[in-house]
């Protein structure tokens, strides 16, 4: 079981709105993209995030381009999951391919500040009084997630001697 501090991202949220296009190819270090998450949508919002936070959103959160630098500035910032409602379906794979948590439920009854106690062995987030069911997280996520993201996962995967063959032409 993960604690992790909420800190609330209202609206929907674009991966414009988490890291400003111009970043993009700015930087390669996902650390220098740290100080630019939600830069235009909550100036200062990302001096006040700390190692374990948790976002939480009341819409639709991550839809736009495909840009995965959104993904990498918000763990480079301490993101260690996402709540919401609803994802876009790109940033929603980016995530669990990078190792951040993204986990749609209902958030109505969240705080910002307060703490989460999220269980993805049970599906269950624990909030002040408030208990609140989401839905199972694949056991292969949760190998990704426990690697550090997809690529670690496959190299620990290629590690233990299991072959993957990639057909000529693919």
């Amino acid at each position: 079981m993960m604690r992790l501090r909420l800190r609330q991202v209202k609206g929907r949220v674009s991966t414009d709105d988490i890291l400003p296009a111009r970043y993009k190819h700015m930087y390669v270090d996902p650390e220098a993209f740290a100080g630019h998450v939600f830069e235009n949508l909550m100036p200062g919002f990302a001096s006040t995030l700390r190692e374990n936070d948790c976002l939480f959103c009341d819409s639709l959160f991550g839809i736009g381009s495909s840009r995965e630098q959104a993904v990498t500035g918000l763990k480079a910032a301490g993101i260690r999951a996402v709540l919401a409602p609803a994802f876009g379906r790109i940033f929603f794979r980016n995530a669990w391919n990078n190792g951040l948590m993204a986990i749609t439920t209902d958030t109505s009854s969240l705080s910002d500040g307060e703490t989460v106690a999220i269980d993805v062995r049970t599906s269950l987030l624990a909030a002040g009084e408030h208990r609140i069911a989401f839905d199972p997280i694949p056991e292969f996520f949760l190998r990704i997630i426990e690697a550090g993201g997809l690529l670690a996962y496959a190299g620990k995967t290629v590690d233990r001697g299991i072959s993957v063959h990639v057909q000529e032409g693919a």
